[in-house]
């Protein structure tokens, strides 16, 4: 199930694996231009692109996804198909862009004569355009995103989870080294935990995150991009249940997160890339405090024919222990996630 724009820009946001060119740079769509990927962070962009892929994050028990978006005398109007479990639909009609996802899901089985019943589904939908807020101009969107999983077992209450969520953030532009300033997101979630219980009360979590950042973007030569994003900010949540009973708060400090990479192109035909995040966290729960650090790298490898290109990211165990030349559990293959993209 995929939440809406809120999630996608918390601070502690991971790269998407079946974005191999977003994990090998950082895995920010906020900071991501010329790429079809900073569309879900600001749909307002979605008519600058016009392609269609095909993707697999290739862990194995993964799917992958499929989209194709294409301009219509005008407007430019978009499917993908579980992109993040999701349906989803786009649309640009010239300024603005919006991308609405659904998903819903229910199975029913009979374990010794007791039904069970378990819905999972969800809904969000993100609206961007362009605003004249910060630098020569600024990308604004706004996201809102609610889900549900249950199950009910035989006569029983159904207990799972929930979720609410919305939130906002801006990309100014301008021409200069530091061309992307500011980023700033922040959003509000609340999650509920269905216990199935009259006699307890339902737990309950909201989240309020602000992030206040700045990025590069840009060829440094002729053949060699470099992507950087510095962010710092806070997620602060407060606790209301019987499940949460001594939580009263919690507050995370991002302090700070750094993301980038870098891309060279060989030619014509193949692109190199590398990129590394970088962060370092404060969290605090009530007599609980600690500092932790983590930093990771990311590899990867583009090629190119005309309009047509395959971005793979390259699989830790392939750089560290070589590819198996027979047998092997597939964790030393040479592409690990794979997106095989043509534009129109």
């Amino acid at each position: 199930m995929k939440l809406a724009l809120t999630t996608v820009l918390v601070l502690a946001m991971a790269a998407s694996a079946s974005y191999p060119r977003l994990a090998t740079l950082g895995g920010d769509p906020r900071l991501m231009l010329e790429d079809y990927v900073e569309m879900w962070a600001y749909p307002g962009t979605i008519s600058d692109y016009e392609f269609a892929t095909g993707q697999s994050d290739g862990t194995g028990d993964a799917d992958g996804w499929f989209g194709l978006v294409k301009n219509f005398d005008g407007s430019t109007l978009g499917v993908t198909i579980n992109h993040g479990d999701m349906l989803e639909v786009l649309y640009h009609p010239g300024t603005w862009g919006m991308i609405v996802g659904l998903d819903y899901e229910k199975s029913t089985e009979v374990e010794e004569g007791v039904e069970i019943t378990a819905k999972d589904m969800g809904f969000d939908a993100n609206w961007g355009t362009e605003v004249g807020m910060f630098g020569d101009y600024s990308d604004l969107a706004i996201g809102f995103g609610y889900g549900k999983a249950t199950e009910t077992i035989g006569e029983d209450p159904e207990a799972g989870d929930s979720y609410l969520n919305v939130g906002a953030s801006v990309r100014g532009h301008q021409d200069a080294f530091i061309n992307l300033f500011p980023i700033i997101s922040a959003g509000v979630q609340m999650s509920t935990l269905i216990d199935g219980d009259d006699d307890t009360e339902d737990a309950k979590a909201t989240s309020i995150t602000v992030d206040l950042g700045a990025g590069h973007n840009h060829f440094v030569a002729p053949q060699t991009a470099v992507v950087v994003g510095v962010y710092t900010g806070v997620i602060s949540t407060s606790y209301s249940g019987d499940a949460y009973e001594g939580w009263d708060s919690r507050m995370h400090v991002i302090i700070p997160r750094i993301t980038g990479g870098i891309e060279q192109y060989v030619g014509k035909w193949i692109t190199f890339r590398a990129g590394a995040t970088s962060h370092t966290e404060y969290d605090s729960q009530g007599d609980v405090n600690s500092f932790s650090t983590d930093f990771n790298t990311d590899f990867g490898i583009g090629l190119h024919w005309d309009n047509f290109t395959v971005d793979a990211t390259i699989t830790e165990g392939f750089l560290h222990d070589g590819p198996y030349m027979i047998g092997g559990d597939g964790e030393n293959g040479f592409m690990g996630s794979l997106a095989a993209t043509y534009t129109f």
